[in-house]
């Protein structure tokens, strides 16, 4: 007897990952809705932790190797912060649209690409707004190229400028696959993702900073920039091969058709406000690099070290703004407030815990850490400062930011935006130019402090008059 060989279409192959894939992502969002809080809450936050530290972590390395080209490097570097956060901020709201567009329809695949080439739209776009409009935003920001130590550096900080620019696409992506792989679910590909892009970005950058690549006519600032954009090239790579091959997201589009249009003007629609509510902190920063530059180089050297030490310090609070608003998201549209209260109560301990050992060992290792940035007196010495007082406020600060993530988790856009411009525009701004005005570089730091202790009390307050207005209510119906 001849055996038959029944062949399977490849098409009903594909059909079959496709179901497996989705029924993969139900299975996910049914844990989140029934497994422990804290189990689900550390699992959604672990691989995120080492995620984000790689990913700040790598600038803040950049950072270093900046600084140990000289004080004109890092204060130059630092100047450009504002420009790296504004782009860091698109990225964040367009990976929050995409994810949340993609999630919510049926038909996943059929969009995917669509947003893809929606984010790289945006992002030559505001690359190119950059690149030809570099020196007047610079010139904004304080940088002044006609004084004779940033003139010298003012040629490389050009190339290392359009290096990162270059790069700004390739950015974009990897950081809305990043999104996506967290909408579906898939924490642990969304971790490995950026911490890919890192270590790829710290390698490339300690090789060209090697005795290997002495040869090399290169400046240390293009180094740099060269470093970003290869790292940016294989982040770029290893995120389409996870969208593509590890969810079986198909990337084929018809742009000329009517679904690939209308998804193009929602895209457009639902960007603007995320984007725009994401901008408040580049905007913020930019101000206060403003305020900073009134006070001279050295206070924006030691400033840029601060605003790249102040993501690592607040990293479980950032953390959880990324882990949390999944768990409260979901758990809040199945209706199970008490689950929801439950993880934000544990969410609250375990910052508050963590920004008052972070507080202790800043303080207790400023100074080490200031004369591994500078060894220049003066700009040791701020750092040394800002490194003592400002830790202690994050713990009032740390609590704002889950607030606020969870309000837009919850569909309190409203409340969260708020909230972000007070804390921004009505306190830390002004405070930074008062306390400037008063005392300096050292007045900055107090304002600072001084605003997010003030917007914590605000917080509780305004949580207290609320919980007192849902009392009366509840009063009244039951009488």
């Amino acid at each position: 007897m001849t055996r038959k060989k029944y062949l399977i279409p490849d098409g009903a192959v594909s059909s079959n990952v496709t179901c497996q894939k989705q029924r993969l992502r139900a299975v996910r969002k049914r844990w989140i809705l029934t497994g422990s809080t804290s189990a689900v809450l550390g699992q959604l936050t672990t691989p995120m932790l080492f995620a984000i530290l790689a990913l700040f972590g790598a600038d803040l390395i950049e950072l270093y190797f900046a600084s140990r080209l000289g004080v004109e490097e890092l204060t130059a570097m630092s100047f450009t912060l504002p420009i790296q956060a504004t782009v860091f901020a698109f990225a964040i709201g367009l990976g929050i649209v995409v994810a949340t567009r993609l999630t919510q329809a049926r038909k996943v695949e059929e969009l995917a690409a669509v947003s893809l080439i929606f984010t790289a739209v945006v992002g030559v776009l505001l690359a190119a707004s950059f690149w030809f409009n570099l020196l007047p935003i610079l010139n904004v920001l304080g940088f002044d190229e006609t004084s004779a130590q940033q003139l010298k550096v003012w040629p490389t900080l050009m190339t290392y400028m359009q290096y990162r620019l270059s790069a700004v696409v390739l950015f974009f992506t990897i950081m809305v696959v990043f999104g996506l792989l967290r909408a579906f679910g898939n924490m642990r590909a969304a971790a490995w993702l950026l911490v890919t892009f890192s270590v790829a970005q710290v390698s490339i950058s300690a090789l060209l900073f090697s005795p290997v690549a002495h040869s090399m006519q290169l400046s240390g600032l293009e180094k740099l920039g060269i470093a970003h954009f290869f790292a940016a090239c294989i982040g770029c790579a290893y995120a389409l091969f996870l969208l593509v091959v590890k969810e079986n997201i198909s990337i084929k589009v018809n742009l000329l058709s009517q679904k690939s249009r209308h998804t193009f003007r929602c895209l457009i629609r639902l960007s603007v406000p995320v984007v725009a509510m994401q901008l408040l902190t580049p905007i913020a920063q930019s101000l206060l690099m403003g305020v900073v530059a009134t006070q001279g180089s050295d206070a924006v050297a030691a400033y840029g070290v601060v605003m790249r030490l102040e993501p690592i310090a607040l990293l479980l609070p950032m953390v959880l703004t990324t882990s949390l608003p999944i768990f409260v998201g979901q758990n809040w549209e199945a209706k199970k407030a008490l689950r929801v209260r439950r993880g934000v109560k544990l969410a609250v301990v375990a910052c508050v815990a963590w920004q008052l050992v972070i507080a202790t060992l800043l303080f207790l290792g400023a100074d080490m850490l200031s004369v591994g940035f500078c060894k220049q007196s003066e700009v040791k010495d701020a750092i040394n400062f800002a490194v003592t007082v400002l830790p202690i406020s994050y713990v009032a600060l740390a609590a704002v930011m889950l607030y606020v993530s969870c309000c837009n988790a919850i569909g309190r856009s409203g409340v969260a935006l708020n909230f972000s411009i007070v804390r921004l525009f009505v306190l830390s701004v002004p405070s930074a130019y008062i306390g400037a005005a008063v005392a300096g570089f050292h007045g900055i730091v107090w304002g600072l402090t001084l605003s997010n202790f003030i917007l914590g009390v605000c917080l509780v307050l305004y949580n207290a008059k609320k919980n007192e207005t849902l009392s009366v209510q509840k009063k009244a119906v039951l009488s």
